[in-house]
This record gives structure tokens, sequence and C-alpha cells, in this order.
């Protein structure tokens, strides 16, 4: 039974992490009080037994993310990363459901191409996005293509919200600036510009859960997955609304290796969430937007 889709894990491979400091890693899990090793490597083995293990179908969210000032990928390398990803994918088809794609609006038609691969020949989700590791706002129309492409292939773009774990506790945040990460009006101009384009807001949306929560009950093709926080620590105005009136636009995201399975489903299933809502944060809400896993066995909460 598959107990809930994870729609952002990263890599914790040697191969495929996200971030090689291990001095920004051990600042991100000393910020958020996390509980598992997130510098010490796994076999692609060990973290697909990760996944097994929690009952969990993961995407990935790829080491290809342009971190800004803090990493530069040039596509040479972005290609092989997509492709160590999508091998992932075909080895443990019961646990790895798919993958984001990251490229850069700077990368020009090397990145729309690049994206385009991915999608048909991988078959990866569309574009993850985030303006401040970008330097480049989520509405800016150098990200207009990558979108307008996400829409014709019928897949859903995820773009960040909220507030940035990497560069926390840096002097100046390691260069990242949080401004492009307020729902409104970055997401919001992106889905009135792209109807047709399913947007994933990424992260709990603080400080900007409000503006996110107006996105979200006005927008129909937005919604919002939850990864890089516990639930305990939730704003109350935004855990009152995933209980009632967001139910059906939250999805359920960790950030593995950051946060384990067994501690989020523990603290989810402690905050007085209804079971019907966990249920649809867990699985069935992406069962419902992206048709995923309708042939394999889902359950609940336990």
């Amino acid at each position: 039974m598959i107990r809930a889709i994870d729609m952002q894990v990263y890599c914790s491979t040697k191969k495929g992490v996200l971030v090689k400091d291990t001095t920004m890693l051990a600042r991100a899990k000393q910020f958020f009080k996390t509980d598992t090793q997130v510098t010490n490597f796994k076999t692609e083995d060990q973290m697909a037994n990760d996944f097994k293990k929690a009952g969990i179908m993961a995407i990935i969210c790829p080491p290809t993310i342009p971190l800004g000032p803090l990493q530069t990928r040039d596509i040479g390398e972005v290609r092989e990363l997509h492709d160590y990803v999508a091998q992932l994918k075909r080895d443990y088809p019961d646990s790895i459901l798919g993958s984001w794609v990251g490229v850069s609006p700077t990368w020009g038609i090397n990145g729309i191409k690049e994206l385009e691969r991915c999608i048909k020949d991988l078959g990866f989700f569309g574009v993850a996005a985030c303006g401040a590791l970008n330097g480049i706002p989520l509405n800016d129309k150098q990200w207009y293509p990558y979108y307008d492409m996400c829409a014709q292939a019928r897949v859903p773009a995820k773009l960040w919200v909220g507030f940035l774990g990497l560069g926390a506790g840096l002097p100046g945040g390691g260069g990242i600036r949080l401004y492009s990460e307020n729902p409104i009006p970055h997401v919001d101009d992106v889905a009135a510009q792209f109807p047709e384009l399913t947007i994933i807001g990424a992260h709990v949306p603080w400080p900007f859960h409000h503006e996110m929560t107006a996105v979200l009950l006005h927008k129909g093709n937005v919604y919002c997955e939850t990864h890089g926080w516990s639930p305990k620590y939730f704003p109350g105005s935004f855990k009152r609304d995933v209980n009632s009136r967001l139910q059906d636009k939250i999805l359920f995201g960790s950030e593995y290796p950051f946060y384990s399975h067994e501690r989020l489903f523990r603290d989810w299933e402690a905050e007085g969430y209804k079971p019907e809502v966990l249920e649809k944060v867990y699985y069935k809400n992406a069962q419902r937007i992206f048709g995923l896993l309708k042939d394999k066995g889902s359950g609940g909460s336990e």
C-alpha cells in the first residue's frame, strides 16, 4: 500500500545531491531542526529503500536547480544529471514516481530544448522554478517559454513560494533575496497568464501564507505542496485552512533527507487534521490532479 505521494524529495546520493557545500547543509539542518544526517551520502539502493520503508512514491527535485550566486551548472552537466535521475526512476519504479526539471531561463534555447527532452524522452514533470535562486522573478517573461511548453505538454510547473532554507543564517542569506517568493504578484501573474498550466506552489508559503491562500482560492489551476516544514510549525491560519477550505488544494511534500517521513507522518497525525483531509493531502489530491497511481493500491493515515 502506498501511504503518500511525496511531491518533493532531494537525492541523498553523492552524485545526485543538490548542494555539496557541507557548511550550508549543516546550517540548514540546524536552522530547521531537522532529524536526519543530511551530510552523510547514501547509495541509490539505500535511498530507494528509505522511500519504500516509508510507503511513499517520490517525485525528485533534481540536482540541477540553478542556485544563483551559490552554484552554476553548464548544460552538459545538467543533461547528465537529468539522465541520472531518469535512470533512478527506471531502476526503482516502486518508489520513485518521477522528477521535476531544473533549468534556468538564462540558458536560452538550450534550456528550452532540455525541458522538452526531459518531458518527452524522460517522462518528467515540468519545470521547477525558483525566482530567489535564479535571481529572476517567476512572473518575468524570460520564464514564459518554459511555462508555455509545460502547458502544451500538459505537465505541471513547480513555482517556489515562501521562506528558503538555503542560505538561512548566512551573512546576506548567501546572496538569496526573498521578495520574489511572494505569490502575489509572482505566482498570481503566471496563473492568470497561463490558465491551462497546472501550478504547484513549493513550500509552506510563510510569511506570505495569506497571499498564497488568496491565490489558491482564486486561481483554479494553482495548488501547493508543503515540503520543508513540520506541520507542527504551520502558521495557525494556514493550518485551519488546510483542514477546511484548502483541503482540496494541498499536497504532501517532505524535503527528504532534511526531514524523515516517519517524523512528518507523526507530526501530521498529531495536529488534529480530519482523517479525510489527511488522505487528500497524502495522496488523493495528487491522484485527482495528475491521475497518479490509479492502478496501484493506496492507503491513507494509519
